[in-house]
């Protein structure tokens, strides 16, 4: 039997940042006139943002 990890140690630690990129996306998508291409890069955007603040922060 395996050992539980936190998610920090797990392998879907990264997922949090793709979850959110689309959901800004959709977010986006839905508020703007905008397609889903250009909603899509600010979605991705959004979610490497994150990504960039939580390793600043030295969460990750």
């Amino acid at each position: 039997m395996t050992e539980m990890k936190s998610f920090r140690e797990s392998k879907w630690r990264y997922s949090q940042f793709v979850i959110l990129g689309l959901l800004c996306a959709g977010v986006v998508k839905g508020v703007s006139p905008l397609g889903w291409l250009p909603a899509l890069g600010i979605g991705a955007a959004l979610g490497a943002a994150y990504f960039l603040f939580e390793k600043k922060r030295g969460v990750i």
